[in-house]
């Protein structure tokens, strides 16, 4: 991805291969759109793919639309105008139309624009020098292992904060607003623990009324116990090396950001921190570590992406151990209270029915029993009496 190219979107009814062959050799890859409104609506749903956009000046509103006019320009110019209040994204009008190069209120209302079958070389050219010199763009190029996996995990708006970060980085601010670049962090880490939940990796206990709690989540993804969410993971999730980096985020910025869990006590004193030292480099620090999470996350749900068999590792703290008899229903499956049995594991160790058990192995039912049963046991052993 060093060689990466430079995404333009272009919008124009008369697609024109040649144009598109001779962006491509001189670096630029064009995504052709007919119509203002299909434009509209993939800058909407793939804003952060695009670096610049090329318009027609005598376009079409409607895919359908067999008459060419100004209505298309204005509609995705506004909608740009709107982007552009966020975050920049240049655009350039090619066109083909002699009627409007004379007309100076077209000049007024929309601008410069470029001619067909004679500026190609100099819409390029200016296009490279909109692009190249962007923030973003050098962001996203040197860190594009980083947003290859943004892209495939998380939404637009953590695709904005990392390039904030990233830009705070490349031009080594000083004046760094902790209270935002931190509270961004946790709001990455929460997201990337949604995504974990979503694939079963993370335990539903641990996200109470839609929000997650970051310090159980990290806890449960690490294979520790998270007693306040009364669950575990039968295997962690996270290595060593992932999970001290999540535990050091979490702590360093609960300092700063109001989401601090009530559980992280003694936070570093982070206005004595700033008073001593006031650089850049703990954001920085913070930063690189977020980015080695989301790479690792993204090649780990890749592997792991099978809800049932995710699922089928939680483990209910307080109900490692359970006390009943094995009973046994109409479809001859066996059951003690809310837990399905292992029918391999009664049959071979021949418990008949009505014998007491204490269940030592509780997980979540994923079989087709699970409306009647919620919980499977896998391994129990006979009470003496």
């Amino acid at each position: 991805m060093n060689n990466m190219k430079i995404q333009v979107l272009w919008v124009d009814d008369e697609f024109k291969e040649d144009f598109v062959s001779f962006a491509e050799q001189e670096g630029v890859d064009i995504l052709h759109k007919r119509s203002a409104l299909e434009a509209k609506d993939e800058l909407q749903k793939n804003l952060s793919s695009y670096h610049a956009v090329i318009l027609d000046a005598k376009g079409i509103l409607n895919k359908n639309d067999q008459v060419t006019n100004l209505t298309g320009l204005r509609v995705i110019r506004d909608h740009l105008t709107e982007v552009n209040s966020k975050n920049y994204l240049p655009y350039f009008i090619f066109t083909g139309q002699p009627d409007y190069h004379s007309r100076e209120e077209f000049r007024e209302s929309f601008g410069d624009f470029f001619t067909k079958g004679k500026d190609e070389q100099l819409l390029i050219d200016k296009i490279k020098d909109a692009v190249l010199n962007k923030d973003a763009y050098i962001i996203h190029k040197k860190y594009s292992k980083v947003f290859e996996a943004i892209q495939s995990l998380l939404d637009d708006e953590i695709h904005r904060y990392i390039t904030d970060l990233l830009v705070s980085i490349h031009h080594q601010q000083d004046n760094i607003d902790d209270k935002l670049h931190f509270t961004q962090i946790r709001i990455i880490l929460e997201s990337l623990f949604r995504v974990a939940n979503k694939v079963g990796l993370l335990h539903d206990n641990c996200t109470v009324a839609g929000k997650v709690n970051l310090t159980q989540a990290s806890l449960y993804m690490a294979g520790e116990e998270a007693k306040h969410a009364g669950v575990k993971n039968s295997r962690p999730h996270f290595p060593k090396l992932i999970a001290d980096a999540v535990k050091n985020i979490l702590f360093i910025t609960g300092a700063a950001s109001h989401t601090a869990d009530p559980e992280i006590e003694d936070n570093i004193n982070l206005k004595q921190y700033r008073s001593q030292i006031n650089t850049p480099y703990l954001l920085f620090r913070l930063t690189f570590q977020i980015l080695d999470i989301i790479i690792w996350f993204d090649e780990y749900v890749k592997i792991n992406n099978d809800y049932s068999i995710n699922v089928a590792q939680w483990r209910v703290l307080n109900e490692e151990v359970y006390e009943g008899e094995i009973e046994q229903d109409q479809d001859g499956d066996f059951y003690c209270g809310e837990c399905m049995l292992n029918r391999n594991y009664v049959n071979s160790n021949r418990f008949p029915i009505g014998t007491r058990i204490l269940i030592i192995d509780i997980s979540v039912n994923t079989s087709n029993t699970k409306s009647k049963y919620p919980k499977f046991a896998s391994r129990f052993n006979k009470i003496d009496e």
